[in-house]
């Protein structure tokens, strides 16, 4: 019997504040949208309520206050990552400025209303070509940006 993973499911107490952030700020688009349950490209959120009740019988099951426990991320991508990261400075304090990671992808994290760490990335595919254009060979880029060979010369389209 082949088991699928599917998506995360993501628990929220306030549906209308977490919506708004990953529909207005991270640009979102809900695939289907039910009463306690909105499903997006990649993952879902679930109203804690609803959840509790489904899980655990109990629509008071889950425990209080911010779901969000520094233990999960949702990990997006966008090439306009200086755009993006405005657009969700200006609804909540980032946990940190754009930054470059030792592979060379830059990126930030926010948390969404809930705590749930978002984290925002450039494609590893823009790095590869921003490093490209920089003058780095496939060799450099490779070692640079602890990708294999063939997805380097695949991001370049060689």
């Amino acid at each position: 019997m082949p088991i699928r993973f599917h998506s995360p499911c993501v628990f929220v107490r306030d549906m209308t504040a977490a919506r708004a952030f990953y529909e207005e700020v991270l640009g979102q688009t809900p695939t289907l949208v039910l009463e306690g349950y909105v499903v997006y490209a990649g993952f879902a959120l679930w109203r804690a309520d609803t959840a509790g009740s489904h899980i655990f019988g109990d629509v008071l099951a889950l425990p209080e206050g911010p779901l969000g426990r520094d233990n999960f991320e949702l990990y997006f991508e966008t090439e306009e990552l200086d755009g993006a990261f405005a657009a969700v400075a200006a609804r909540t304090a980032p946990l940190c400025a754009v930054t470059e990671q030792p592979w060379g992808q830059r990126c930030f994290r926010a948390r969404d209303p809930e705590g749930h760490i978002v984290e925002v990335a450039e494609p590893m595919e823009a790095v590869v070509r921003r490093m490209a254009a920089l003058g780095l060979d496939e060799a450099a880029i490779g070692k640079a940006t602890m990708m294999p060979a063939a997805f380097v010369r695949a991001a370049l389209g060689s």
